[in-house]
C-alpha cells in the first residue's frame, strides 16, 4: 500500500499593535515664540503677548494640556489650536517691577510633559522724573551776607529713588556744588550765589537718561545799596482808569536803570504837597527790570492789571493819589534824596489809557520831558485798557 504524505501548510500569523508601537513615552515638542529671552516690557504699553507652539507625535494639539506659569506663582491655563499655536497674554500692571521667569508646560494624554522657560523684565513707563523744589519759594529775596538753603525731591516710575541723580545750577553762576542727595531728596547750602536775579534749576536724571526739572527765582541783593538819583525812574502811569474806580485802578511803573537789584522798602513815594507813603519792604526792583505798584493788587477788581506790589491810594499822610489834574510823583531814598520825580498835567494823558516813556528815553533826566511820554497802545490788562505794566513801553 502506497502512502502519500500530504503537505501540511502551517500559516504563522503575525499579530501587531501599531498603536502600541507608535505610542512611545515621548514628550511633546514645544517652543516659546514670544516673549524672547531678555525682553523688556513697560507698564502702560499694553499687554504682554504670549505665544508658544506645541506638537505631539500622537495627540492632536487640541488634546494637550497647556499651563503658563510666571515665577512659580501666577498660572494661566492655556490651550493649543489645531495648528499647535498657543496664545495668551499678561498684564504688566499685575507684575512686580524687575525680572520674571515665564514657563510653558505642555502635557500629552500619556502624561509626558515638556517644559520651556524664558526670562523677561517689567519696568515702569518711560517718563521724566517728577521734580519739586521745596525751598526756598520762588520770588524769595536774600541779602548778600546770607546763606541760602535749597531743598528738593524727586520720584520716578522706573528708577528707584536711591538711583536718581540730582544737579543744581544758577542762571548767573552756573553749576552749584556741594549738594547732598540720597533717597530721592537733595539739599544744598550755599553762600556763593552773588548779587543779582537767579533762576535756580534742579535737574534730576533717571536711569533711562530722562531729565525732570523744577525752577525757582530768587534775588540776592546788597542790603546796604542805596539808589542814586536816576537809578530808578518813573516809566509808566495809569492816572485815570475808566473800567474801575481810581481808588483800585491807579498804577505806577518804575524802571531800574542799574544792573543790580535795589530794595525800595523804606523809600518814600510822595508828591510835592502832603501825599506820601513809606513803602514797606522788602520791595525789590530787579536790575534793568520793572516794578508795578498798584492801588489794588487783586486783578479781579483792579481792571485786570498784573502787579508786583501795592501802594496806599490815600490822599494825605500815609498814602498817595494820582490827581486827574496837574500833580507830581516822587520817589525819595530813606535819607531824603530824590531818586526820580515827574511833574505832569492833564494834557499829558487821556482817560482810560496809560502814558509811558519812550524806551529810548528811560533816564532820570529824559523822563522829565513831556515830549518823551506818549499814550500806550498795547493792551496787557484783561480789563482792556491800553498799557504795558511790567513790560517795555510802546515807542512814541
Amino acid at each position: 500500500m502506497t502512502r502519500y504524505l500530504l503537505p501540511i501548510l502551517v500559516l504563522l500569523g503575525a499579530c501587531t499593535n501599531e498603536s502600541s508601537l507608535d505610542r512611545l513615552p515621548r514628550a511633546p515638542e514645544i517652543t516659546i515664540v514670544t516673549p524672547v529671552e531678555g525682553d523688556l516690557f513697560r507698564r502702560g504699553d499694553g499687554m504682554i503677548e504670549l505665544h508658544g507652539t506645541a506638537d505631539d507625535n500622537i495627540d492632536p494639539p487640541e488634546d494637550l494640556t497647556v499651563v503658563w506659569t510666571v515665577d512659580t506663582e501666577t498660572t494661566l491655563d492655556g490651550a493649543a489650536n489645531a495648528d499647535g499655536d498657543i496664545f495668551d497674554e499678561l498684564d504688566p500692571e499685575d507684575l512686580e517691577l524687575g525680572f520674571h521667569d515665564l514657563t510653558l508646560q505642555v502635557t500629552d494624554r500619556d502624561d509626558a510633559t515638556a517644559i520651556a522657560t524664558v526670562r523677561f523684565e517689567v519696568q515702569g513707563p518711560l517718563g521724566s522724573p517728577e521734580v519739586t523744589i521745596t525751598a526756598p519759594e520762588s520770588g524769595d529775596s536774600f541779602g548778600s551776607d546770607e546763606s541760602v538753603t535749597f531743598t528738593g525731591e524727586a520720584t520716578d516710575a522706573t528708577t528707584a529713588a536711591a538711583d536718581l541723580t540730582f544737579a543744581w545750577d544758577s542762571s548767573l553762576v552756573g553749576p552749584l556744588d556741594g549738594a547732598v542727595s540720597a533717597d530721592g531728596q537733595s539739599i544744598l547750602v550755599t553762600d556763593e550765589l552773588g548779587i543779582g536775579f537767579h533762576v535756580v534749576t534742579l535737574r534730576v536724571t533717571d536711569e533711562d537718561g530722562e531729565v525732570g526739572v523744577d525752577q525757582v527765582t530768587i534775588t540776592v541783593s546788597d542790603p546796604d545799596v542805596i539808589a542814586s538819583p536816576g537809578d530808578l525812574v518813573f516809566s509808566e502811569l495809569m492816572i485815570n482808569p475808566q473800567v474801575v474806580d481810581d481808588d483800585v485802578g491807579e498804577w505806577v511803573e518804575l524802571y531800574n536803570t542799574a544792573s543790580y537789584p535795589i530794595d525800595i522798602g523804606g523809600y518814600t513815594f510822595h508828591d510835592d504837597d502832603v501825599d506820601h507813603q513809606v513803602l514797606p519792604g522788602p520791595m525789590l526792583v530787579q536790575g534793568n527790570g520793572y516794578i508795578v505798584l498798584c492801588a489794588d493788587m487783586n486783578t479781579a477788581v483792579n481792571g485786570g492789571v498784573p502787579c508786583d506790589a501795592r501802594f496806599e491810594r490815600l490822599a494825605g499822610d500815609g498814602g498817595l493819589a494820582l490827581a486827574n489834574n496837574p500833580d507830581e510823583v516822587v520817589l525819595s531814598a530813606p535819607d531824603g534824596t530824590e531818586i526820580d520825580w515827574v511833574h505832569y498835567n492833564d494834557s499829558w494823558f487821556e482817560n482810560g489809557i496809560a502814558i509811558g516813556v519812550d524806551p529810548d528815553f528811560l533816564t532820570g533826566g529824559d523822563n522829565d520831558d513831556a515830549s518823551h511820554w506818549c499814550l500806550q497802545t498795547t493792551v496787557v490788562s484783561t480789563g482792556g485798557e491800553p498799557g504795558t505794566p511790567g513790560l517795555p513801553n510802546d515807542g512814541c
